[in-house]
């Protein structure tokens, strides 16, 4: 992948796939292995990072969703769920795809999927640490989107996953 130049400027919301939802606060020049780089300075809900204006995180990063594609992630999340593999090499593959994946669609389809799967047999730690981090991801994300309350999305992200139970 070529680096690319991210153009996110003050106040734009964007979505890292580990960090969750930030707002872009400022840039900053930081020494980083010897060199003086360009940050975007970005606050999360739980706390902040620095993304380098170089783009060299870029296919971790994405825009904030529009209402629109929150809609669409939620008419996903109302499916019929996927079956996760048995394997648990293979479900734990699976899984860090989506973590890497900053898409709001893979996290919405993984999010029905780990949820039906703890409905018929227990998660283990690592896939209830994933589901919890995504749904907090999807929440927050939704929450800049409609102004709201995050109890209140939290209560319709739930009763959208309990359709298929």
């Amino acid at each position: 992948m070529d680096v690319q130049q991210s153009t996110y400027t003050k106040g734009d919301w964007i979505v890292h796939a580990h960090y969750g939802v930030g707002q872009v606060r400022d840039l900053e020049k930081k020494e980083l292995e010897g060199e003086r780089q360009v940050f975007h300075h970005v606050e999360t809900f739980d706390g902040e990072y620095w993304l380098s204006v170089s783009g060299t995180d870029v296919k971790y990063i994405r825009p904030i969703a529009s209402e629109y594609q929150i809609k669409r992630a939620l008419t996903m999340v109302r499916k019929t769920p996927e079956e996760l593999p048995d394997s648990h090499t293979k479900r734990g593959k699976m899984i860090s795809e989506a973590i890497k994946d900053p898409s709001l669609y893979t996290k919405a389809c993984m999010i029905r999927d780990l949820n039906a799967r703890e409905q018929e047999a227990r998660l283990n730690f690592y896939e209830e640490n994933v589901l919890s981090k995504m749904k907090k991801q999807f929440l927050d994300e939704w929450s800049v989107i409609k102004k709201m309350d995050r109890e209140i999305l939290e209560e319709k992200l739930e009763n959208a996953l309990n359709i298929n139970s």
